[in-house]
Parts: C-alpha cells; sequence; structure tokens
C-alpha cells in the first residue's frame, strides 16, 4: 500500500460509502469501482502502478464491502450518480474511471450521462445489455442466495471468475476473492443483481464521447466476444485482451491488465 492510503466513510446519495484513497494530491484522479460482491481491495495488485500517476479513490460500491447495506433495488443510473455524489463530496471536479464487470458497466452509465466528470473510461469484463439468459441467471442466483447463502454463491461465482489453473495453483488468491464474496451483504447483493437484470447501455454507447479502452481477460467466458461486439459502436475505442485470465483479468494476471490500462491513461 502507498505511504499516502487513507481510508474515510463518506455519505452521499442517501446512504454511507467506505472509500481508499491512495497516491499523493497533485495528481489527477483516477476512480476504480469493482465488480458485484467485491470492495475496494480488489484493486490492490493495481495500486502501486496506479499511483505513480493518479490519485486513486476506490469506492466500496452501494451496499458491498465497508459500504453501509442498503436495500435495494439498485439501478445502474443510481450507482453513477452514487459516484458523483461521492466526487461531489470529496470536491472532485473530473476524474478518469476504471471499473470491472459491474463496475465497468457503472463506468458507461458515468461517460454517457455524467460526461463533464469524466476524462477517460477503461471498462473491464462487463457487458452492456442484459438478454434473457442473463436476466434468468441473476434470478437462479437471487433464488440460490435465499435457500442456501452467500457460500453458495461463493461456490457458483468462483469457477467462472478464476481459471482452473489459478484455482488449481494460487490458493491465496482463491480464498481472498471468496473472502470478500462472503463478506458481500444480502441486501447488496440482491440490489446489484436487480441493476444488473435491467442493464441498457448497449444501444447508447456510440454517445460515448470521452476516451474508452474496453479489456477482458481471454478466458471470461463469453465477454471477449461481446465486448469486441461493443468495440464496434464505441468511436475511437482501444481493445486489450488479457491472457491466462478469466472474469476478474486484474487479479489472475495483474502484469498484464497493469500493463494494457496504464498505457491508456498515460495518452
Amino acid at each position: 500500500m502507498s505511504a499516502m492510503y487513507k481510508e474515510m466513510r463518506v455519505a452521499a446519495n442517501g446512504t454511507e460509502f467506505r472509500v481508499l484513497i491512495d497516491g499523493s494530491d497533485e495528481k489527477p484522479w483516477l476512480t476504480c469501482l469493482h465488480s458485484l460482491a467485491t470492495r475496494a481491495e480488489l484493486w490492490d495488485d493495481q495500486i502501486e502502478e496506479l499511483t505513480k500517476t493518479f490519485r486513486v479513490l476506490r469506492i466500496d460500491s452501494r451496499g458491498h464491502g465497508g459500504s453501509d447495506p442498503a436495500e435495494g433495488p439498485y439501478s445502474f443510473d443510481q450507482l453513477a450518480r452514487d459516484v458523483v455524489a461521492i466526487w461531489d463530496q470529496l470536491g472532485i471536479e473530473k476524474s478518469a474511471v476504471l471499473g470491472l464487470s459491474m463496475g465497468g458497466m457503472t463506468a458507461f452509465g458515468l461517460a454517457l450521462d455524467h460526461s463533464p466528470r469524466v476524462t477517460r473510461i477503461v471498462a473491464a469484463d462487463c457487458r452492456s445489455d442484459a438478454p434473457e439468459f442473463f436476466r434468468n441467471m441473476w434470478a437462479d442466483r437471487q433464488r440460490t442466495l435465499a435457500e442456501k447463502g452467500m457460500e453458495a454463491i461463493a461456490e457458483i461465482t468462483l469457477p467462472t471468475w478464476l481459471t482452473e489453473e489459478t484455482r488449481r495453483t494460487r490458493i491465496d488468491q482463491v480464498e481472498r476473492v471468496r473472502s470478500m464474496i462472503l463478506k458481500t451483504s444480502h441486501e447488496g447483493y440482491l440490489g446489484a443483481t436487480e441493476a444488473l437484470r435491467a442493464l441498457n447501455y448497449k444501444h447508447r454507447l456510440a454517445e460515448i464521447r470521452c476516451p474508452t479502452c474496453l479489456v477482458v481477460g481471454e478466458a471470461d467466458g463469453p465477454h471477449p466476444a461481446e465486448m469486441r461486439s461493443m468495440a464496434e459502436s464505441i468511436p475511437g475505442v482501444r481493445f486489450a485482451e488479457i491472457p491466462a485470465a478469466a472474469h476478474l483479468a486484474n487479479v489472475e494476471n495483474p502484469e498484464a491488465f497493469n500493463r494494457a490500462v496504464c498505457s491508456f491513461l498515460a495518452e
């Protein structure tokens, strides 16, 4: 962790958030947004690189991590407004945004609906709409949570988030991710999965005007093909595929992920 590391609680948009701030205050801001059922620490392997250039704000999303377990349902419009409200509280006029999965979807909402505040975005391992199979999958997860709890969610989730190689050989990383899932409040998981079921940015991607980079783990199921298709809609987009990585590309291959992200952010 950088020596400037600071943990704060911020009241914003009707709830209370836990945020982490790293890096020196003369640098421009970068805001990092994590996936469903994780927390700010998802970005631990990025902080050393990112703070060379940025002052980094990491947010525990609504209902996640150390933020209050706010009742759902949530929406991506709300999740984007959460970020802007936190920026307002902290006096942040403009920020770059790095988001993974749910965080990447929130980055789209920020770029589309709060563009004066956003300098550029990186959206990793995400999609931008909610077809029927996707809506049904989250309804199934909601039932699993109600019947069997977060332990069952972790068991279903880990094989889709991490490659078999990682699950076999890097038990420390597996347990780190499992711990984040297990510590997620039921309210946060249910609220956020409702947002996922209503995800609807795909038809607006061509409206994104800020510099945009899409990043995806090559082993992340349907996401490489889906994100290549999304890239065709976004003007001037950069695209990077991360080898030896599934959904949590930043955790499985931080070196390649950091290289791709930092080269884009430095442009």
